[in-house]
C-alpha cells in the first residue's frame, strides 16, 4: 500500500510539475477580501479569519483548476476576467474573457475608429475572427 502511495505521489509530481497557473480561486478570495468596506482593521481580521480559506482555495488552483487550466489552455474562474489599456496617443484595447475560452477584443483608435475581434486558441494557434466569424489573422505559437 504505502508503494502504491509512494508511485502514485511520483507519477503526479512528473504529472503536475509544469502546472503553473494563474490561481483564480486563490486571487478571487484575495480580491473579495480587499472590496470590504470598512477601515484597515476590520479588513486585516477579516483576512486574519480567512486564512485557513486562503490555503483551501490554494490548495484547489494547485491540484485541480490549474492543472485543467495547463492542459486545456483556458481557466476555468476566468470568464468575466477583463483587461483595459490605453496609450499615450489615444488608442484603446478592451479584452473580456468568454466562458467558452475565447477573448473578446475591442480596439478604439484616437480617431474613434472602432474593431471588435474574438480572439480562439487552439494547441499552438491564435485566430483572431470578425464580428461574422470570418477570419481576419491567424498566428502560430512556437512551442
Amino acid at each position: 500500500m504505502k508503494k502504491a502511495m509512494l508511485a502514485l505521489l511520483c507519477a503526479g509530481m512528473i504529472v503536475l510539475s509544469g502546472c503553473y497557473g494563474s490561481y483564480g480561486a486563490f486571487h478571487w478570495l484575495h480580491k473579495a477580501i480587499g472590496g470590504i468596506s470598512g477601515n484597515k482593521w476590520v479588513k486585516s481580521l477579516v483576512h486574519f479569519i480567512a486564512t485557513p480559506i486562503y490555503g483551501l482555495c490554494f490548495g484547489v488552483d494547485w491540484l485541480f483548476i490549474n492543472t485543467i487550466e495547463f492542459w486545456t489552455g483556458s481557466n476555468p474562474l476566468a470568464a468575466g476576467d477583463s483587461y483595459y489599456e490605453k496609450d499615450a496617443q489615444g488608442n484603446s484595447v478592451a479584452a473580456v474573457k468568454n466562458e467558452d475560452g475565447t477573448l473578446s477584443v475591442q480596439f478604439v483608435s484616437a480617431k474613434g475608429e472602432t474593431a471588435n475581434l474574438t480572439l480562439q486558441r487552439d494547441e499552438n494557434v491564435v485566430r483572431a475572427l470578425d464580428a461574422e466569424g470570418n477570419l481576419v489573422a491567424q498566428y502560430e505559437i512556437e512551442k
